[in-house]
């Protein structure tokens, strides 16, 4: 593989990162890049920046932790619930923003945690009975 292939790879790696990882769209990369002392221009680096520049953004984690260890012992069974329901971090984020006007778990209160636990049960109680029922009239046919 010659230099100028692996200097395409890396960049494409790093765009895979971009967006996989971070979902940052391609200015604020640029910006971020930029304020990192790299240019805005990935095609300008050498392979030893470009492979510099992966590892950082490989070694990254905004908080050092899953998801689910942001949240204290009753926060992370409604984790596992929410994850069971199908729902995303941002979904959550969303529901908890639009009906309670805060925008992390952390955030409620005692009532109102039992509240989003108890919609999380009702949800997938009713998720099993519509399972339970298709199935039953599947067996029917």
């Amino acid at each position: 593989m010659t230099q100028e292939q692996r200097e395409r790879k890396l960049r494409q790696e790093i765009h895979g990162l971009r967006v996989k990882k971070f979902h940052w769209p391609l200015d604020a990369f640029k910006y971020i890049m930029s304020g990192m002392g790299y240019g805005d221009s990935l095609r300008a680096l050498s392979e030893d920046r470009l492979t510099e520049l992966k590892a950082i953004m490989l070694k990254y984690r905004s908080h050092g932790r899953p998801l689910e260890y942001n949240y204290d012992k009753q926060g992370k069974y409604m984790h596992a619930l929410m994850k069971q329901a199908g729902w995303t971090e941002a979904q959550l984020r969303a529901f908890t923003i639009k009906h309670y006007r805060k925008s992390h778990w952390n955030l409620l209160e005692p009532k109102e945690r039992r509240a989003v636990i108890a919609m999380f049960q009702q949800y997938l109680k009713k998720q099993e009975t519509t399972i339970i029922k298709d199935s039953k009239e599947e067996s029917h046919d």
